[in-house]
């Protein structure tokens, strides 16, 4: 069965962590994409570059989330070691010691969204579509996503827009925080290659102290988080609605 693939590619002193979904298919996650994700972060780690660019190879999608084999196997065993796979990964990704940005194409949903906010920037282009949209299927976000969320927008939007599930274009993500910078296609590249650039040509080591010093203070709150939506994540498990909306959507995509 085709998979995702993501595969780091060095451009000089750029590192591109690239998701690279089937043809026709959008990125999606699951254990073994979460262990290429953290060989890719390794690999950055021992190459030294000066900033990073997560961004998929298709232009319709950033990533979708989860894999539908992994919503299959999803009970209440499974979930807190997929919850916690995803917060480790994740939290390495946030933790390299250089900028690291997501470049954002199509949807960017569930643990897209998340991946995607795990990076310092994000960059978007117009076509950008953003949800937290777990509540549809009745589950909580699992990877550091009530956090982060709420860190980019407020703890008033975080809930109104995980509440409704509602899609975020990508100028309207711009305008309330979620990204950091939205534009067409050619805009989008040029304001990566512009801030690349001026990554390059300022200090190393300034730039990584600035960024651990930001990473420290919230340490505490990640890992806290992290229990929490485990937690949070069993008990969605544990509601009769989830398991119907969860064997629906398995149902429905089945049937394509």
């Amino acid at each position: 069965m085709a998979v995702t693939r993501i595969k780091c590619r060095i451009e000089g002193e750029v590192a591109v962590i690239h998701l690279e979904p089937p043809e026709g298919k959008p990125p999606t996650l699951d254990g073994d994409v979460l262990g290429e994700l953290e060989s890719c972060i390794e690999e950055v780690l021992r190459q030294r570059s000066r900033i990073v660019w997560v961004r998929s190879t298709s232009e319709r999608f950033f990533c979708v989330g989860a894999n539908i084999n992994v919503l299959q196997h999803t009970d209440e065993k499974t979930i807190i070691p997929w919850v916690m796979q995803g917060h480790r990964v994740l939290n390495m990704l946030e933790d390299l010691p250089v900028p690291v940005v997501a470049v954002v194409e199509g949807y960017a949903m569930g643990g897209g969204l998340e991946l995607a906010m795990a990076c310092d920037l994000i960059f978007a282009s117009d076509n950008a579509q953003l949800a937290h949209s777990e509540a549809t299927l009745g589950f909580v976000p699992g990877w550091g996503g009530t956090r982060r969320l709420a860190a980019r927008i407020g703890a008033s939007k975080a809930k109104y827009y995980y509440y409704s599930g509602k899609m975020i274009d990508a100028h309207k993500a711009a305008e309330i925080g979620l990204v950091d910078f939205a534009g067409s296609k050619a805009e989008l590249e040029n304001e990566l290659n512009q801030f690349t650039a001026s990554v390059i040509a300022n200090n190393r080591n300034a730039i990584c102290q600035f960024k651990a010093i930001l990473n420290d203070q919230q340490r505490q709150g990640r890992d806290e988080n992290a229990a929490a939506e485990a937690f949070r994540s069993v008990s969605c498990l544990q509601d009769p609605d989830t398991l119907q909306r969860l064997h629906d959507f398995i149902t429905k995509k089945g049937r394509k």
